[in-house]
This record gives C-alpha cells, structure tokens and sequence, in this order.
C-alpha cells in the first residue's frame, strides 16, 4: 500500500499538460521544480499559473506569477522581487498544488493571452464583476 501511495505521489508531481491546464483552471497556486536557464536558474519555485502555449520556439510553455522572486526581473535591495515568468513545461521537473488557490489577476496580465507565445491553449479566466 506504501508503495501505491509513493507512486501516486510521483504522479500528481509530474508537469503535464492536463495538470497544468487543471491548475489554471482552478487557480492552484503551484510548487515546481524547474531547471531552467538563468536568470533563476536551477530551483524550486512557487508559482501563480495563468497561461500555457507554445512559445515563438515552439516550446511547450507555462506563464506564471513567479511568487518566489526567482525571475531576477526586479529588485528590493539584493531580494528579487515576485514577476511574470515563461516556463519551459520540458524543464519543470516537480509540479504539485500547495493546496492555495488565487483569485486575482496580478498586474500586467493579459486577458487575450500571451504576446510571447504563437498558440495560446488556456488563459485563465477571472471573474471581473464585483
């Protein structure tokens, strides 16, 4: 039964497509593994997912709101500050929920999509009716 367990575990932890699209859909804020080139770099990363495409490269690609500051975009003293960031979906390694959800845009998200990316194929949906 343990070993059911772990590989269940395993499972939900891998970046694919439909657990990227469940997480937008459901605004789950996200911890990921990512391998990624720098700035950042290697490291785990806690994340606002909003948008998957494919990227001008034609990379499998995942938007987010970088809460860990890990993007090096901006500064406060020697701290990154949290931003917008592209993600390879073949560099993230570990893609789990935090069991946190999110309700709002953060600022400079595009409602029609990303101007990065040549397909968009799920932008999230926030409810603007207050």
């Amino acid at each position: 039964m343990k070993l059911l367990t772990t590989v269940k575990t395993l499972i939900t932890e891998i970046a694919s497509l439909d657990s990227i699209q469940n997480s937008i859909r459901n605004k789950e804020v996200m911890t990921i593994f990512y391998d990624g080139d720098e700035p950042g770099g290697r490291g785990l990363r806690t994340i606002e997912p909003v948008c998957v495409g494919i990227s001008k490269a034609g990379n499998l690609v995942l938007r987010a709101w970088d809460l860990t500051g890990a993007s090096h975009t901006a500064y406060k003293g020697e701290q990154p500050l949290p931003s917008w960031r592209l993600f390879r979906v073949d560099k993230i390694f570990t893609y789990k929920p935090t069991g946190n959800n999110f309700y709002t845009p953060r600022p400079g998200y595009n409602p029609n999509g990303d101007k990065s990316m040549t397909r968009v194929i799920l932008n999230a949906q926030f409810d603007t009716t207050e």
